[in-house]
């Protein structure tokens, strides 16, 4: 679940303290606090399954679960440059030995360029009369 039970509490209480105030001057006090309680409870348990929906539907638990995880796990972070790089040759040596084996390159489906559609014209164009016809009415419209 995502939060704390904090801020179902906050929000009923402010339902609370909201529907108090505005049904105070219009009811006697025993409805108006149990109106107020009613509120407090709907919205209790609205926020509950709110954050019950975000954090089990939508993954942000995990999400919680796995930064507490790295933040334990790499206490340090940051005060260590690595400045090591790849073996240049190695790599090298693999894009030559992709580069003569046709088999490795089809294995690999990789970079393939885009074939778009070819786009086709009209073959029977319109008369120029015609288009001059239509360019004058639809300047008078």
């Amino acid at each position: 679940m995502m939060g704390t039970i904090r801020w179902n509490l906050i929000i009923g209480l402010l339902s609370f303290v909201i529907t108090f105030i505005g049904s105070i001057s219009h009811n006697i006090w025993t409805t108006t606090l149990l109106r107020s309680f009613y509120s407090f409870i709907i919205l209790f348990l609205l926020v509950y399954l709110f954050r019950w929906i975000l954090g089990t539907m939508a993954g942000f638990n995990k999400l919680a679960v796995t930064d507490a995880q790295q933040d334990s796990a790499e206490e340090n972070k940051g005060t260590a440059l690595d400045v090591s790089t790849p073996d240049e040759e190695a790599v090298l040596h693999q894009m030559l030995k992709d580069s003569l084996d046709p088999n490795a390159a089809a294995a690999d489906p990789g970079f393939s360029p885009l074939n778009p559609p070819k786009l086709s014209t009209r073959g029977n164009a319109a008369d120029p009369g015609e288009l001059a016809q239509a360019v004058r009415r639809m300047t008078e419209e």
